[in-house]
């Protein structure tokens, strides 16, 4: 069922109205409906509903609406009792008003204007009419959705700025002159109608309308037009070029073209003719041909020569078609491409259907090059393919797509081998003069190599390396013994690349050949100098790794650090399942493997030495963070690919291990990933299921899914307690406390901080855990607004962590510590705690920390009066929070904003950034962050409504000082006995 309140109150299920009743029993319904999930008082509803003189009948007149209103709604949502009032439990994007604001939120997160323009023209679209249409006096409607009614406008705004940024100044003149009549005093709309029409050739209609705002604003209100505005009619009087609509730069994700690149001429014509035929059209390039013949080679030469005929940008990927794991999804891929243009972390679809739906929205009316390379079917590529015209898509495989030219209309590039003089060119290009000089074993060298590109490269990096022997002295090499038997057989390309393959591997000593064919068992994309020791059980692999790149087996893609093609790596595995036994294999994998955990553990407990982990063995150290960062950064890929390659101890060990950096590092998606294969894979071991559940719970708090992370949380809790881990039981019931915590459950989470603090305490040791359970208890007692006592066990957590030399832990409470002194005004100590703070996250590479930091750092600096500091501290930290998807801490980067919008004198600015974190709070369940944002709305925009919201909230969740502050900014408390949570005893006094 969905519910309308923007226009005239009512119900519907699917295609048919549900009537609600009379119009007081639909402002009952409609006041409960705004308020969602939250109590709404008697009294409230009273005063609401007659807001002079309520009838001495008038609780029972509401009780009986809502009574009525049950049984309409039954089925549908809840209408319960709660306390003194009524709560409406639904899901809030049910509720036209809500799914406004959410989709608001979203186009302001969204840096792709087309997108932004989509979700703004569907916000808008949920108004049918004023707010409470049928229901509601100006009045009443004022005092529940004033401020909604004001976000409708920003949100317009919005609308037009995206539209002018996109170039469309045209389409918005129209609109803009009807809404500057109707609204002459907003400035922003003014100055969006001014400059479409400067761009719109129409500069003297837009000094115009400058002109007459100027004088209206005298005679009505006697004030001059912002600065804002008259530096607009300043830049139009000056034509300044600033105001022409800017260029926008898309994605560039080519890889480098080939310095060598020989010939093609015949393939690259064909290219050309291709897209010159109709630049209107999407035009889709199937280029294939055998293995090793040069597919991606031309199709990224190609690509460079033709980018500047896609000012949108290029996008790439490696669809691992013919890898030995498996080949990417589309799901996969058109994450990677949201991403890149522009869609943010937490704005990403799950589904396969809406990904594809927002990706080919963001690619219409744009020139956009898609190189899909390595593709192993049609179905694959077909997500992938943007319908709107202008694009062109360049697709390489080894397979002919047949579906794709049949159904698809794909045009196809048949790749064949190099002609003789293509060939030739290509060994000039590699060997220089010693083709000159004997060329007609270079011809054979050509013919013998079946003129395959790779196979060419492959020959002429022997002979580049031997400089003392002639080409003809190599053919004969290469023919010798008949093994290129394969070349002589017509269509059978692929022997000619295995025989190129079989000369390079069989010339090398034994030990580089074992040490070529265990690569092959590498499950990432790459592997290091260690790892490949890992793999061979020794540490002198340094010069057999030398030898393979010099033969061109592998390649150095970064300093000590090497990769296959493709094809390469399939005949190294191939090599390995001929050549090495299964046991051999195993045993290879296991000495890999050890080395991936055991130094993720050395990284992990260095950076992040609070957090939980299963115990294991750490042989490997680092000398400094920066290192152990540098090589999980490296490692990433390749630890995410083990854990998913593998099965039972192997995977799970590994996923716990790498967690911690999963999520500070704000790498959510491969937190899923390894997450989930751990605990499919863990069966009925106690600890890999205990292990298994906290990684999927971390990655669903990360997310703010609360209720998902309690459920795995309390299941790793269950099997912690049932092998006797007390340190994954302390760790669990430090979890589900900050859930509760957030939730608003002070009592909830106090009770388990409490038995958090008796189970460390009750070992007699110092646990590392005891520094982080002392922050919890710190802030339980920060958020009732006992601001001394939280302080002191901040200081217990610092004087902790540091005797513990645990760096993380001592930044957060010196972080905790920075913010409880800011609240109690202590503003010079809390500058050093936070810039110390902010210095230690800094080394350690946390993004959603160094957020957190410059946070506090901008209300301390605020407090200070140094506003330009705190506005550049802020403002940085919400880039950080928008793009690693923390809403949480969005939510405190935008209050944090919004307060220094307020201090400098901008009502209207942060009132919008309190009702941006606002509408973040409460889509998360963050009911301080909500209650924060209504007091500083209450302060911005002078409105006691949410003022006494803010208070109510603070009243029954037990935010003394919120509820202080409330009051402050203007809520009046009807019983200041009432404090519904409390002051239960948090612990035992520090």
């Amino acid at each position: 069922m969905e519910f309308l309140l923007l226009g005239a109150v009512r119900a519907r299920q699917g295609a048919l109205s549900v009537p609600l009743g009379p119009r007081q029993q639909r402002l009952v319904f409609a006041v409960l409906a705004w308020e969602v999930g939250r109590p709404v008082s008697v009294d409230r509803l009273i005063s609401l509903l007659w807001p002079d003189s309520p009838p001495r009948t008038a609780e029972h007149a509401v009780r009986v609406c809502v009574s009525k209103l049950r049984s309409i709604l039954a089925g549908h949502v809840e209408l319960t009792a709660q306390g003194s009032g009524y709560v409406l439990r639904a899901d809030p994007l049910t509720i036209d008003a809500h799914r406004f604001l959410d989709l608001v939120e979203q186009a302001r997160a969204t840096v792709d204007d087309r997108r932004k323009v989509e979700l703004l023209d569907e916000a808008l679209g949920q108004w049918q009419g004023p707010a409470l249409a049928d229901t509601a006096s100006d009045e009443i409607r004022e005092r529940l959705f004033g401020g909604l009614t004001e976000a409708k406008l920003v949100a317009t705004e919005d609308r037009f700025d995206a539209l002018l940024r996109l170039g469309r100044h045209h389409s918005v003149v129209s609109s803009l002159a009807s809404l500057v009549e109707t609204y002459p005093t907003r400035e922003r709309l003014v100055g969006q109608l001014m400059l479409a029409l400067h761009r719109g050739g129409q500069s003297g209609q837009a000094l115009d309308v400058a002109r007459r705002t100027r004088q209206y604003l005298a005679d009505e209100l006697g004030i001059d037009p912002g600065r804002e505005l008259q530096d607009l009619e300043l830049a139009i009087l000056r034509d300044d070029p600033a105001l022409a609509t800017p260029r926008r730069r898309g994605p560039a994700q080519l890889p480098a073209d080939l310095a060598d690149f020989t010939g093609r001429s015949a393939a690259l014509d064909q290219l050309d003719a291709l897209i010159a035929r109709d630049p209107a059209a999407v035009v889709i390039t199937a280029i294939d041909g055998t293995a090793g013949v040069g597919k991606t080679a031309l199709a990224v030469h190609w690509a460079h020569r033709v980018r500047d005929r896609f000012p949108d940008g290029q996008l790439h990927v490696n669809l691992r078609g013919y890898d030995l794991g498996p080949p990417l999804q589309p799901a996969q891929v058109l994450n990677q491409f949201l991403r890149a243009v522009g869609v943010p972390s937490d704005g990403l679809p799950t589904g396969l259907d809406e990904a594809v739906a927002m990706y080919r929205t963001l690619l219409s009316d744009k020139r956009m090059l898609v190189v899909l390379d390595n593709a192993v079917s049609a179905d694959q590529v077909r997500p992938l393919i943007p319908v709107s015209p202008g694009s062109v898509v360049v697709i390489t495989s080894r397979d002919r797509l047949d579906g794709l030219v049949a159904m698809d209309g794909a045009k196809r590039v048949v790749l064949d081998v190099l002609s003789p003089k293509e060939a030739i060119a290509l060994l000039r290009q590699m060997l220089g003069g010693r083709v000159d000089e004997d060329l007609a074993a270079a011809a054979q060298l050509a013919v013998t190599c079946a003129y395959l590109p790779l196979a060419l490269r492959i020959a002429a990096a022997h002979l580049a390396v031997r400089p003392n022997r002639s080409i003809a002295d190599h053919v004969a090499a290469l023919r010798e013994g008949d093994p290129l038997a394969a070349l002589q057989i017509e269509g059978d390309r692929q022997a000619a690349v295995t025989a190129g393959f079989d000369l390079s591997y069989t010339a090398l000593k034994p030990d580089a050949q074992r040490l070529f064919r265990l690569l092959g068992l590498v499950p990432g994309p790459d592997a290091s100098v260690d790892a490949a020791a890992a793999l061979a059980g020794t540490d002198d692999v340094g010069v057999l790794l030398e030898r393979l790149a010099a033969a061109h087996l592998i390649e150095e893609h970064l300093p000590g650090r090497y990769t296959f093609h493709d094809l390469l790596r399939q005949y190294a595995w191939e090599r390995t399942t001929e050549q090495d036994s299964p046991a051999e294999r195993e045993a290879a994998l296991d000495r890999l493997y050890e080395y991936y955990e055991t130094t993720t553990r050395a990284a992990v407990e260095l950076l992040y030495p609070y957090m939980l982990r299963i115990e294991g063995v750490t042989p490997k150290s680092f000398d400094n963070h920066g290192s152990a960062l540098a090589w999980l950064d490296l490692e990433r890929a390749n630890l995410v690919a083990a854990v998913r390659q593998a099965e039972g101890k192997r995977s799970w060990l590994l996923a716990d291990t790498v967690r911690s950096y999963l999520y500070f590092r704000g790498h959510i998606v491969d937190l899923f990933g390894v997450a989930r294969h751990a605990l499919a894979t863990a069966g009925d071991d106690p600890k890999a299921r205990a292990v298994g559940h906290n990684s999927l719970a971390t990655a669903y708090y990360s997310q703010n899914q609360y209720a998902e992370a309690i459920r795995h949380y309390s299941d790793s809790q269950t099997w912690s307690r049932s092998i006797g881990w007390l340190t994954g039981e302390a760790a669990m019931l430090n979890n589900l406390g900050a859930v509760l915590e957030q939730q608003g459950d002070l009592d909830g989470a106090n009770a388990k901080f409490v038995e958090l603090l008796a189970l460390l305490r009750s070992t007699g040791e110092h646990h590392h855990l005891l520094g982080p359970a002392l922050i919890r208890v710190g802030n339980n007692l920060q958020c009732r607004g006992r601001l001394t006592d939280a302080e002191s066990y901040y200081r217990q957590a610092l004087e902790f962590s540091r005797a513990m030399q645990e760096r993380h832990a001592e930044a957060n409470a010196l972080h905790f510590l920075g913010g409880v002194q800011y609240l109690m005004g202590e503003l010079d100590e809390a500058l050093n705690h936070d810039s110390e703070a902010l210095r230690i996250y800094l080394s350690l590479g946390g993004r959603n920390d160094e957020a957190r930091a410059r946070t506090h750092l901008a209300n301390v600096y605020r407090g200070f009066g140094r506003y330009d500091e705190a506005m550049k501290n802020v403002r940085a930290a919400l880039v950080l929070a928008v793009e690693t998807g923390e809403r949480r801490t969005e939510t405190w980067v935008r209050g944090a904003l919004a307060a220094t919008h307020l201090a400098m004198g901008d009502k209207t600015e942060a009132a919008a950034e309190y009702e941006r974190a606002l509408a973040v709070a409460r889509a998360i369940g963050a009911r301080y962050e909500e209650c924060e944002a209504l007091i500083g709305m209450a302060l911005s925009r002078g409105d006691h409504a949410d003022a006494n919201a803010a208070l109510a909230i603070a009243d029954r969740i037990g935010y003394r000082l919120l509820a202080h502050q409330a009051v402050e900014a203007g809520a009046t408390r009807h019983d200041d006995g009432l404090l519904a949570a409390g002051d239960a005893e948090l612990g035992e006094d520090p």
